[in-house]
């Protein structure tokens, strides 16, 4: 059975002294806490007996599976893993899934003729996150055909299944509730009806609500069409879903218990602040996934392990540590976060008194904290604790040093649940993503919340106002991504 320990979650060190008496350096790091809740072996659930889905039910989880794009394939081999546990007896999973026949994806996002995000020098046009690697050598991974058919998996379209347990095959056995033709993926509408719809028939007293496509955080727009970049691509209509439209479906489905991101890049503070009204917590990836995404049978073994006592927390936590467990043994790089955004507000006000501060130090040696934070693979984000902890250890002022160790008291006691990484690459990466442009800044990024109410915008200007060379772009693609 696997245990969390919630109050191993967070940085109780914080609480010793004032914030002023604390050490920054001294503070343990999210990587260390999250590695004293250890995961003992989760035990393979008894079959589940028979049940009435639309009776009242403790938890309904919804997916928005938008594979109309190059992750087409992975709509199946992701339901084919909820399958492996399905859902407990109190517990609803509900997906709305599209797929379509593979045509030449498109690329939402990237300077035309050269360059990636915040990076318009030349060179080489790096993809998007998921779109086909030229390196690669005819058909990416995902788009490989199987030569067998199965009917209940040969399939194009948009599907709404209520997922069943089905152990470990290549068929889908999940119960089809709906064939809906052809629908927008990448409308908000569409996200908003699907969880209206959910709820009137899978009624339930807490709801998760998992975004699964391509996601872009809140990336820095670029060509003839500048927005703000977002998640859930849909290849067939070229539309997708920005941030405040996010917040704008969620909001009208009643909101939710959880919002998650099985998609790249959209576990950041922008994201989050915009959906601080709609959803208690917030899960996701920094960085860029996997093609694979979320490991479903891991997420779910830890659901089954922890039926008995699945608060929002513990269901957060279980995504997070599940994450962690299947890409561990890989080797593969990764990160995944669960923060509370009940905490947020008083986190960004706080977070403003600390870059009136910081726009008073030195401009270079912010300039070369943000250059040494860790980055990831896209919407100019770098990791928000990681670069105060470095601004902290060059600062001058005994002030800044003070707010900063603030600022970290409001984001480990209020804000993060927990927080797993895999890989030396991200044992900096703490759980939260930023906006901070190496290059220039977006004005468009001023339509965001997080803009409109606080102050980081106004660093981000004075910031990159006068950088004379850009940051040099050490994040390198790797392989097939979300």
């Amino acid at each position: 059975m696997i245990k969390v320990d919630l109050k191993l979650l967070l940085a109780s060190a914080f609480l010793a002294a004032p914030a002023a008496a604390l050490d920054f350096d001294s503070l343990p790091s999210v990587k260390e806490i999250a590695s004293q809740a250890k995961t003992a072996e989760v035990s393979v659930p008894a079959p589940s007996a028979p049940q009435d889905a639309r009776a009242l039910k403790e938890w309904t989880i919804m997916v928005f599976m938008n594979g109309k794009n190059n992750l087409s394939s992975y709509v199946i081999s992701d339901m084919n893993e909820m399958e492996v546990f399905g859902p407990t007896a109190n517990i609803n999973i509900v997906t709305q899934a599209a797929r379509q026949k593979y045509t030449p994806p498109s690329n939402p996002g990237g300077y035309p003729g050269g360059g990636y995000d915040d990076y318009p020098w030349g060179g080489p046009n790096v993809p998007h996150p998921g779109w086909p690697n030229p390196y690669w050598g005819g058909l990416p991974p995902m788009l490989r055909v199987s030569t067998t058919r199965d009917a209940s998996t040969d399939w194009t379209g948009v599907r709404r299944y209520l997922v069943t347990k089905d152990g470990e095959n290549g068929s889908l056995g999940s119960t089809l509730l709906q064939d809906m033709g052809t629908v927008d993926m990448g409308d908000w509408k569409q996200l908003a009806e699907f969880g209206k719809w959910v709820k009137a028939n899978y009624p339930a007293k807490k709801y998760m609500l998992i975004g699964w496509n391509h996601g872009s955080g809140w990336e820095k727009s670029a060509g003839l069409f500048p927005v703000i970049k977002g998640i859930s691509y849909d290849d067939e209509t070229n539309n997708h879903i920005s941030t405040p439209q996010l917040a704008q479906a969620i909001r009208e489905m009643g909101g939710v218990d959880i919002y998650a991101s099985d998609a790249c890049l959209m576990q950041m503070a922008e994201v989050a602040y915009e959906l601080k009204d709609t959803a208690k917590i917030t899960v996701g990836s920094e960085e860029n996934e996997p093609g694979d995404g979320w490991g479903y049978n891991e997420f779910l073994a830890r659901v089954h392990s922890n039926q008995d006592n699945l608060t929002p927390d513990v269901m957060a936590a279980a995504a997070v540590q599940g994450y962690k467990a299947f890409y561990a043994p890989k080797g593969t790089a990764t990160t995944q976060s669960a923060i509370r955004t009940s905490g947020l507000v008083k986190f960004r006000q706080l977070l403003d008194q600390w870059a009136d501060l910081v726009m008073q130090e030195d401009k270079a040696m912010l300039a070369e904290a943000r250059t040494a934070a860790v980055g990831f693979g896209g919407a100019g984000s770098k990791d928000l604790t990681h670069f105060m902890e470095l601004v902290h250890g060059k600062a001058k002022s005994a002030a800044l040093k003070a707010k900063t160790v603030e600022v970290m008291n409001q984001f480990y006691n209020k804000v993060l649940i927990d927080n797993a990484t895999t890989g030396d690459k991200f044992k900096k990466a703490y759980g939260l993503g930023v906006y901070l442009p190496g290059w220039s800044f977006d004005a468009n990024y001023n339509e965001l919340a997080w803009a409109k109410d606080g102050k980081w915008d106004e660093f981000q200007q004075w910031l990159t106002a006068k950088d004379a060379a850009p940051a040099a772009n050490t994040h390198a693609m790797e392989g097939n991504i979300r």
